[in-house]
C-alpha cells in the first residue's frame, strides 16, 4: 500500500469513527430523554393512585352527607310513632280507669 491510499484508509477509519461517536452521543442522549420519561410517567402513576383513593374517601364522605338527612327523618318518624302509640296507651289506660 502507498502512503496515499493508507492515509486514505486512516482518514476514512477517521470519519466514520467521528460519525459512530456522534451516533453514540444522540443515542445516549436520548436513552437519558427516556429514562426521565420513564420517571415522569411513574410519578404521574403514584399521583393518580392517590388521587383515586382521594376521590374514593370523598365519594364515601358524600354519600354519608347525602344519607344524614335521611336518617333525621327516619329518627324523627320513629320518635313520633312511638309518642303517638304511647299517647293512644295512655288514652286506653286512662279509658279503662289504670
Amino acid at each position: 500500500m502507498e502512503n496515499e491510499e493508507i492515509a486514505r484508509e486512516h482518514q476514512l477509519i477517521f470519519d466514520l469513527a467521528k460519525s459512530n461517536k456522534r451516533r453514540i452521543d444522540n443515542l445516549e442522549e436520548e436513552q437519558k430523554e427516556l429514562r426521565n420519561l420513564t420517571n415522569a410517567v411513574s410519578q404521574m402513576v403514584v399521583e393518580q393512585k392517590n388521587m383515586r383513593d382521594d376521590l374514593v374517601e370523598m365519594k364515601n364522605d358524600v354519600k354519608q352527607i347525602r344519607e344524614k338527612p335521611g336518617k333525621r327523618w327516619e329518627t324523627a318518624a320513629d320518635k313520633v310513632l312511638t309518642l303517638v302509640i304511647a299517647a293512644v296507651v295512655a288514652w286506653m289506660l286512662g279509658q279503662i280507669g289504670l
